[in-house]
């Protein structure tokens, strides 16, 4: 199921809902967060519950920090490129005393990825002699080729987290979440278009390679996310 469609059907839901409580509240919002600009829909009982639907687009600068194992400065290979962020969510409230504080939890349906493509660009007094580290071996350039990473999340993303929200009276509202998404492990693919992929060992070293941006990437097993919004209530 795409996205859209994901999001059309939970837009279909909540609109079904606004006609089955007369003092039910149904917002609307557009949001900045760090993850990206979007906008949501939401639906409240006046009892202490309430759901949103929503989706965010944005990007993330992410630097990959390859590992120097033949102790040469500067051959290694640079990897600097912007994730593309596409999150659609459901989020789930609950209002402790049924005011604008509100405890939230669901799932961001998580379409994030991408592509670097990278090469050897070292240089030596005879550049037939120039090579970069690759793994833990080193190639020319001519080997190497373009080298394209492609960077892929878990499609599915839990999240928790605590907000303020609308409440009371109809109009608008400034309104904040504050929360942490777990994107789970990256998975990341290498292809080379040089000869590389016609050599058991230099094929062995993307292996190494993959790994070891995936171990990069760790650190962003557990996303923090922030965001700041304008409701309208009707």
């Amino acid at each position: 199921m795409s996205q859209l469609k994901l999001v059309k059907g939970l837009l279909v839901v909540l609109l079904i809902l606004t006609g089955t409580a007369a003092q039910a509240q149904i917002t609307t919002r557009i949001q900045g967060s760090d993850i990206g600009l979007g906008a949501e829909i939401g639906y409240r009982w006046e009892e202490p519950w309430g759901i949103r639907a929503g989706y965010l687009v944005g990007d993330f600068d992410v630097e990959f920090d390859a590992q120097d194992n033949n102790g040469v400065e500067g051959d290694e290979l640079q990897y600097d490129s912007d994730i593309d962020l596409k999150n659609a969510y459901f989020l789930a409230d609950w209002h402790p005393w049924n005011g604008i504080f509100r405890v939230s939890g669901g799932t961001f349906f998580n379409n994030s990825g991408a592509t670097v493509v990278t090469s050897c660009n070292a240089t030596f007094i005879i550049q037939q002699f120039a090579t970069c580290e690759f793994g833990n071996s080193v190639y020319s350039p001519a080997i190497l080729g373009e080298v394209t990473t492609k960077v892929d999340f878990e499609e599915i993303a839990p999240y928790f987290g605590l907000g303020w929200g609308h409440r009371a009276t109809s109009g608008f509202a400034v309104n904040a979440d504050i929360g942490v998404i777990y994107v789970g492990p990256a998975s990341v693919d290498m292809r080379s278009s040089g000869s590389c992929n016609d050599d058991a060992q230099c094929r062995e070293q993307i292996k190494q390679e993959e790994k070891e941006i995936e171990k990069e990437l760790d650190k962003y097993r557990w996303l923090p996310f922030v965001a700041l919004g304008v409701s309208y209530q009707f």
